[in-house]
């Protein structure tokens, strides 16, 4: 690497997090690469993430808290508080990889028309420790994956192939790129077609990152609102159906995905026992597809469950 090493910025937001916050700074703190700040954003909590971060006798480390608002809310305001050149996030219960920071800035700075990279995340239990990442495999060589690599916009309508704990971004992408704090469900999602329609993203065929898959979480939790659809309809009115390399999705595609975008949010809320609003959702699903394997089938088990339905008088809709 160059001799002069930009400084990276960390943001972390975090709700009652105490019980992993301190190995997710950890993780970083650590890293074989020393430009660096972490931007702790705690939204409101009410355990002792507070007295853990604090305690923390790191110069690097900043906390800062905000009334409870979100996690959109949070990394919003941590990137406007940013001093880096480069912009990085990690969630407070997730671990980073030890050598991906060098690797990734090392690539930035040998690619400075990269604007964007990731890599490869790994799903984790509870147990999964800071030992335990120092013994995972890691490639020495930071190679891009074709497959997920360039402009990436109409290839994420169809699929998330990012993970945000992955992601190593300039800061002058940003610009006009933010959380949108009206999904308390798929921000990341929105974020990453907002950013995939700014400029091209390399992903590196390396393990950056370990998510700690957490079953309480809102995005666990079956929503009456079906924010993937909505994310994808307003980033198709926004950007359009085209990409920058005049490349375009066909309309047969697009029913197609929106009729699994339909089912699976269907077969969430009939998994939660929310057997009407399950109905609407597949009703919603064959509209764009009436062919769709399964659909019919539950639509009939819900119509069938009705009087068993479970919906709370004040469905989770945010």
């Amino acid at each position: 690497m160059p001799n002069t090493l930009p400084l990276v910025s960390v943001i972390i937001p975090v709700y009652n997090g105490s019980a992993y916050i301190a190995d997710s700074i950890h993780s970083i703190l650590q890293q074989h690469y020393h430009p660096l700040e972490v931007i702790i954003v705690d939204d409101g909590s009410t355990d002792g993430t507070a007295e853990i971060v604090q305690q923390l006798a790191d110069e690097r480390v900043h906390y800062v808290r905000q009334q409870n608002s979100g996690s959109a809310v949070a990394r919003n305001l941590g990137i406007s508080l940013a001093k880096g050149e480069l912009i990085a996030f990690n969630d407070g219960d997730d671990l980073w990889a030890p050598h991906r920071l060098a690797q990734q800035v090392s690539f930035l700075q040998q690619h400075p028309e990269c604007q964007a990279v990731c890599g490869r995340f790994k799903t984790v239990d509870i147990s999964f420790s800071l030992a335990d990442a120092e013994l995972e495999q890691y490639d020495k060589e930071p190679i891009p994956d074709p497959r997920k690599s360039g402009w990436m916009f109409l290839k994420l309508l169809e699929i998330s192939c990012f993970h945000i704990i992955t992601l190593l971004v300039r800061r002058q992408a940003l610009v006009g790129v933010s959380f949108n704090p009206d999904y308390r469900r798929g921000q990341d999602f929105d974020f990453w077609l907002q950013l995939a329609n700014r400029v091209p993203i390399q992903q590196l065929d390396n393990l950056y990152a370990f998510y700690r898959k957490n079953m309480q979480s809102i995005s666990h939790k079956p929503h009456s609102r079906n924010y993937r659809a909505e994310i994808l309809q307003n980033a198709l009115a926004r950007y359009g159906m085209t990409d920058q390399q005049g490349r375009q999705i066909p309309h047969s595609r697009l029913n197609q995905i929106f009729a699994q975008v339909w089912f699976e949010h269907g077969y969430e809320l009939f998994l939660a026992k929310w057997y009407k609003a399950a109905a609407n959702s597949y009703w919603k699903g064959l509209s764009y597809r009436k062919n769709k394997p399964g659909a019919y089938k539950f639509l009939l088990l819900s119509y069938l469950f009705r009087a068993k339905d479970k919906t709370p008088p004040h469905a989770i809709a945010r």
